[in-house]
């Protein structure tokens, strides 16, 4: 595992307001060809969440696609007591395939980053970067809740049980504080708004891959640092004991997308 120093974008971090429009960036990309963004939300979230940094990313001059997963975010409508986390790879599959993408920068955060291993088991060849933000990793037969404490996994599991007879994960109130929002703040208002239950069994069933993590494509995981989200120490202690892999630490709470935009966007544009 390689460590890269990100100095540089953490003074970016300072007085930056999630919301605010994209700054003035060149309408062409500064290598001369436009890249290819997917971005896979996590839990609760829907594509809505990428907004901030997708807005960046365009103003670069590059293509992003920020697909919402079937029964959540503007398919929420979608939600059945179905859909696994095969549905949410195929969901990511079908958007690269249908849109003829190659070339892929693929960005999974938090959740996000278990359908994202799924899609470059299947189609390795359509990209070129995977980039787990913040996010779970899984081994092959493990599922999400094998790699959470004990007591968070059974609590969501209860609640799912209580609220929608096990339909789905509601959402959590308080916001957790590792998301990195002020009570009160327009940032934390916008995410309420939107958020949507998370189906129960997208959690509980296995991912399966036939190849190693990431099929040989190049892997980066972003640290979100302050604070830690503690249900990723497992995955996190994957990650750091495998080799091939880029490490990238960033000053700012799991929900950076929206908290730090620039802080990831230029991260994400200096991926190739």
């Amino acid at each position: 595992m390689s460590m890269i120093s990100r100095r540089t974008l953490l003074q970016l971090a300072a007085g930056l307001p999630a919301l605010a429009a994209a700054p003035a960036i060149a309408a062409q990309p500064a290598a001369g060809r436009a890249k290819t963004y997917v971005l896979a939300h996590g839990s609760w979230h829907g594509g809505w969440c990428w907004r901030p940094v997708a807005e960046r990313l365009r103003a670069a001059g590059h293509r992003v696609y920020a697909p919402s997963f079937t029964g959540m975010g503007d398919r929420a409508h979608l939600l059945h007591k179905g859909i696994t986390i095969d549905t949410f790879v195929e969901d990511l599959v079908q958007v690269i395939q249908s849109e003829e993408l190659n070339d892929v920068i693929l960005v999974g955060h938090s959740f996000g980053g278990i359908p994202i291993s799924g899609v470059a088991d299947r189609i390795p060849e359509r990209l070129a970067h995977l980039v787990y933000f913040d996010s779970i990793v899984l081994q092959s037969g493990q599922d999400a809740f094998s790699v959470y404490p004990k007591a968070d996994a059974d609590a969501r599991i209860a609640a799912a049980s209580k609220a929608t007879n096990g339909l789905a994960v509601p959402i959590p109130d308080p916001l957790p504080a590792a998301w990195g929002f002020k009570p009160g703040s327009a940032d934390e208002a916008w995410v309420k708004r939107r958020l949507t239950p998370h189906p129960l069994a997208s959690y509980t069933t296995p991912l399966t891959l036939k190849h190693p993590i990431g099929n040989g494509r190049p892997r980066t995981y972003i640290h979100c640092t302050q604070p830690e989200l503690p249900v990723l120490e497992q995955s996190r202690q994957l990650v750091k004991s495998q080799p091939g892999w880029n490490w990238v630490d960033i000053a700012a709470p799991h929900e950076a997308h929206i908290t730090h935009p620039q802080v990831l966007a230029d991260l994400l544009l200096g991926l190739s």
